[in-house]
């Protein structure tokens, strides 16, 4: 089970890092089409369709947006 959670969490950072651009000031900005087409892409490999999976996309998707702007933002600095 922990290392299913490790690979779903993977690829949301994948999709995060490759579909969202550092011009969104937050996940909230994140245009709810990009988020749903994200969303739509982890269904081919998982069952995400199910409402605690859902929910899990939304809260990794969030975490993995933050974290990588942090990494981009920081980066940028050196």
């Amino acid at each position: 089970m922990a290392e299913a959670y490790t690979e779903f969490r993977y690829d949301i950072g994948n999709l995060v890092q490759r579909d969202c651009s550092t011009e969104f000031e937050s996940w909230k900005k994140v245009p709810e089409e990009l988020k749903k087409s994200m969303l739509g892409e982890l269904s081919v490999h998982w069952d995400v369709m199910k409402p605690m999976r859902s929910n899990g996309f939304m809260w990794i998707s969030f975490s993995s947006f933050r974290q990588w702007k942090f990494d981009v933002l920081r980066a940028m600095e050196d």
